[in-house]
């Protein structure tokens, strides 16, 4: 790697132009593709913004992604704006592709009607191609396919800090901040402590990803199929067997068998939440809720703009609640929230329905025991929910959709072991992601917050417990992009361009070989 020139705190020499401000985005899904936006739209001094991307195209990620014209929004399409200051932009660009949430329904005025996730994926693609076509000319968006698998940070004498990402075939990018966007990650193999499980789990009976849609489509169309978890991305599998034309019997297990409610077009309705009064327990919480709800049905609203109402201030409620309390609410009501949260498409649900009572599709509350492989596929043991009877359950396959993996002391991939054996980042104490700062700091493995490591989207979620939805990760990009440039112009002025890089004048640190899985 050849030398750079030495960066100059005092500023460039007469006639050089700014060194422009580097910035990596790790990740390029719905976060890290909207942030890159907001950061190109509010440049106001030079900047180069490096958005990598590994698996998917920019602008997708694994939620919209999927070719499935049958895999749907869980949010109506009024409240899909990529911009919080626009609330009609997604509307606005369905209406200019006279495209509405399938090719033979139009979108209706209202914009309750919940597109497919591929046409949502679109247009995040051309909300970023917008962004970077209109950006300024001292803005750039570099756009980089690979794999991060390293990460380093420094701060040598002289120079400001720097944040070194390494990829997977040996390149380095540099930059002043880099922002971990990494979206979410499958589901881990249940752990059952169990040889003849390990067996299955490590055959190609077992999908441990259901989001692999070449396995699931290479399951037998008269198998016997089971389903680990009942809720939306189960939903997702069920719907993907479906249009393939499966018609063999699908068990769906999860300890209380709670499918998602169904979506109902709701009113605006006013919370029962005071702004100098926060509940400070999970109980006060569900009692004041469900009072709200009971107030609205007697008003003549569904209980859904209750519920829907109070969403704005998640946030607050979950940062009042002592950390005692999060865990009682993860122990025992997440379940109950999630359904009656994340809802179902009505188009969604009634094919869920119509699976239900045709017997082809059957929920079986209970917990997963044990696994063995048999001649034909697998034996699953499963202890039912109330009595503890077990139950055998033989099927083809067995698809694991108990949604993402959000504890990081599980996963394998090269980056978050990088992150959490270098110490950079810590899990954090709930297990729900990384242990990060409201603001998006990542904290390191001492408490110390990252000036330069932040991370946003489902894997900075821990301090607030929702943010995984477009509503809430779309003020987060906005103001995390505000944040970042006002950072950049306060504290990174000056400084020359490297003649032979065109990136910050500070060497990157000697890697050693990335590990691989």
């Amino acid at each position: 790697m050849p030398a750079t020139p030495h960066f100059h705190r005092s500023g460039p020499p007469p006639g050089e132009l700014p060194q422009p401000c580097q910035i990596a985005i790790v990740g390029a899904g719905f976060t890290g593709s909207l942030l890159a936006a907001h950061l190109l739209r509010g440049a106001r001094a030079p900047l180069v913004v490096h958005l990598i991307e590994y698996g998917h195209r920019p602008g997708t990620g694994v939620a919209y992604s999927t070719p499935n014209g049958t895999h749907v929004l869980n949010v109506r399409a009024y409240n899909m704006s990529a911009y919080p200051d626009d609330p009609r932009h997604f509307l606005r660009w369905l209406w200019s592709r006279a495209e509405g949430p399938t090719p033979d329904e139009p979108m209706p005025p209202s914009g309750h009607a919940f597109a497919s996730r591929a046409l949502y994926g679109a247009y995040i693609q051309d909300v970023l191609a917008e962004a970077q076509a209109e950006a300024p000319a001292h803005a750039r968006l570099n756009v980089i396919r690979g794999e991060a698998v390293d990460v380093r940070t420094e701060a040598p004498s002289g120079s400001r800090p720097a944040v070194h990402v390494r990829l997977g075939d040996g390149r380095v990018v540099s930059a002043d901040t880099a922002a971990l966007c990494i979206g979410n990650f499958p589901p881990s193999a249940p752990c059952l402590a169990s040889p003849t499980a390990d067996e299955a789990f490590a055959s190609d009976r077992f999908i441990g990803d259901p989001w692999d849609a070449a396995a699931i489509g290479g399951i037998d169309r008269d198998a016997a199929v089971a389903i680990l978890g009942t809720g939306l991305t189960m939903v997702d599998t069920v719907l993907s067997l479906l249009d393939q034309g499966h018609g063999g019997p699908i068990t769906a297990v999860s300890r209380r068998g709670l499918l998602p409610l169904r979506h109902e077009e709701t009113r605006p309705y006013t919370s029962f939440l005071h702004p100098d009064v926060l509940p400070s327990t999970v109980l006060d919480v569900l009692i004041a809720l469900k009072a709200d709800a009971r107030r609205a049905a007697a008003a003549g609203y569904d209980w859904r703009s209750a519920f829907d109402a109070l969403r704005p201030h998640h946030h607050r409620i979950w940062a009042h609640l002592p950390m005692e309390e999060r865990r009682r609410f993860l122990r025992h009501a997440r379940p109950f929230w999630e359904v009656h949260r994340h809802r179902m498409a009505p188009q969604v649900a009634d094919r869920i329905a119509a699976a239900r009572a045709s017997g082809q599709l059957s929920i079986l509350p209970g917990r997963l025991k044990d696994a063995a492989l048999t001649d034909g596929g697998l034996a699953l043991t499963v202890v039912e929910r109330g009595g503890g009877a077990e139950r055998v359950v033989t099927a083809g396959a067995l698809i694991n959709a108990t949604g993402t993996n959000c504890d990081y002391t599980r996963i394998r991939h090269p980056l978050v072991r990088s992150l959490l054996d270098r110490g950079l980042a810590r899990p954090d104490a709930l297990r729900l992601g990384l242990d990060v700062t409201e603001g998006g700091a990542v904290i390191a493995a001492d408490g110390t917050p990252s000036p330069r490591l932040l991370a946003f989207g489902p894997v900075a979620k821990a301090p607030f417990w929702e943010m995984t939805a477009v509503p809430e990760l779309r003020s987060q990009c906005a103001e995390a992009a505000r944040r970042i440039l006002g950072g950049l112009a306060d504290g990174l002025a000056g400084g020359a361009i490297s003649a032979q890089t065109g990136l910050p004048g500070i060497a990157a640190p000697d890697f050693p070989e990335p590990q691989r899985l």
